[in-house]
């Protein structure tokens, strides 16, 4: 009874951290667009247990448990209200995708920036 108590108890902890939420992301919005990462979830676990006799002729019962998981980040989805893309973070052409964006990504840095810079200008001229 004791190794399906166990069981029991390992299978009730993976599926609370198993969830959707755990391989699909919070999302995170900037400037009108919605990033969901994507991630990897892998895990095992082993249990086991038995029953004997001790020398005085007691009967004892053992068991025991573990097990572990991984998450690893693979990709992430940019949603705007015209298109849904796909970006992986490993494998062979995630380099060539992360470079298509980053010109435009520059280019917003360098635009928050200027727009940064003449608040300020604006905030001094005012004093």
């Amino acid at each position: 009874m004791i190794v399906e108590d166990l069981l029991k108890t390992i299978s009730e902890e993976i599926t609370n951290m198993v969830s959707t939420k755990t391989v699909i992301g919070e999302h995170i919005i900037v400037e009108g667009k919605t990033i969901i990462p994507v991630t990897k979830v892998s895990f095992g676990f082993g249990s086991g247990g038995g029953e004997g006799k001790k020398k005085a002729g007691e009967e004892g019962t053992g068991g025991g448990g573990g097990g572990g998981a991984s998450i690893q980040p693979v990709a992430f989805l940019v949603v705007t209200p015209e298109d849904v893309q796909l970006f992986n973070i490993k494998g062979k052409g995630a380099i060539a995708q992360l470079t298509e964006v980053m010109p435009e990504l520059m280019e917003k840095c360098k635009s928050m920036m200027e727009e940064k810079h003449k608040q300020k200008a604006g905030e001094t001229e005012s004093d």
